[in-house]
């Protein structure tokens, strides 16, 4: 992507217009190739890449930089999920967790296995790989095999990343959470009107919010703000951004935020934002908010016994 933009951008600036990382230090994508010191600035969201008419790709750059110099400590916690919880019982349909919304909702997630649990199905506390691809990081385990020993036929994703990853890298079919949970008929809808903040996943063509959208009486979205920070790891080398964040959705003056994605929930709940909800929580009436347990949360996931 790094050559591919070099050679093909036409510096029209509509990726600089619509990111606040670019505008932030007044380059274009063509420019950010040669700016391999901003590697960890950059959300990944692609945002660049939906008014792109060439179809360049920030994330895609990021990507090459960092698979310079591959980050080791994430390849021992990924590689495969230092903490993941998998049995070999037989399941055509399966819950995938991820590793995030047990973190950060595991009273949500209990009530998920339990919904599952009933109708003979198993569940999976595992991660997608998605920050070793985004990292530039080829895993060396695959989902496939256990999918294959569990005889799995229907993957369903709690997580959005998850979803957006592994539609793309597995060959049984992967819905979302919402889309199975409502062709069940499960969920509580949403009387209040909902403020949405969409992952960087799913804001452009919003696959996995079409199933959502059902659950909302009412809905608006927040405008013009890219990432909820933790986006290509920023927060975590650049501290400063949460503030900004903040300061960007109190600006907009909203009664309340919605979030589908637990990442989101965690920074939003980490920058000390207020009247904080979860979607998914939300309509199966659990009403959780994001633990600060996290590390107990995900030991207590990696040892959680089947039924």
């Amino acid at each position: 992507m790094i050559e591919k933009t070099r050679k093909e951008c036409i510096e029209c600036n509509l990726c600089t217009k619509h990111c606040s990382f670019l505008t932030e230090y007044e380059i274009n994508l063509k420019e950010f190739t040669f700016r391999e010191d901003l590697k960890d600035k950059c959300f990944m969201c692609d945002s660049c890449k939906h008014y792109c008419p060439k179809d360049l790709s920030g994330a895609e750059i990021t990507k090459e930089f960092k698979s310079k110099s591959p980050n080791k400590v994430l390849r021992i916690l990924k590689d495969p999920y230092l903490f993941n919880n998998n049995s070999l019982k037989k399941s055509k349909t399966l819950l995938f967790l991820g590793c995030n919304y047990p973190k950060y909702y595991p009273k949500t997630c209990e009530k998920l296995i339990s919904i599952f649990s009933e109708k003979g199905m198993d569940f999976s506390v595992e991660c997608c790989r998605k920050p070793l691809y985004e990292n530039g990081i080829e895993p060396s385990t695959s989902l496939e095999d256990l999918l294959s020993a569990k005889e799995t036929e229907k993957l369903v994703c709690v997580c959005p990343n998850c979803y957006h990853t592994l539609k793309h890298k597995l060959s049984i079919e992967v819905v979302s959470i919402y889309e199975f949970l409502s062709s069940e008929n499960i969920g509580h809808p949403v009387k209040e009107n909902a403020n949405v903040f969409f992952p960087c996943s799913d804001k452009f063509k919003r696959e996995i919010f079409k199933d959502i959208e059902p659950y909302l009486s009412s809905y608006e979205t927040f405008k013009d703000i890219n990432c909820c920070g933790l986006g290509g790891g920023v927060l975590s080398k650049n501290p400063d951004v949460g503030k900004q964040i903040k300061n960007q959705i109190l600006n907009q003056h909203r009664e309340n935020i919605y979030t589908y994605c637990s990442s989101c929930s965690y920074a939003f709940h980490k920058y000390g934002l207020e009247n904080l909800k979860n979607i998914l929580s939300e309509i199966l009436d659990v009403n959780e908010k994001p633990s600060s347990k996290s590390v107990r949360n995900t030991l207590a996931f990696k040892f959680k016994n089947r039924k």
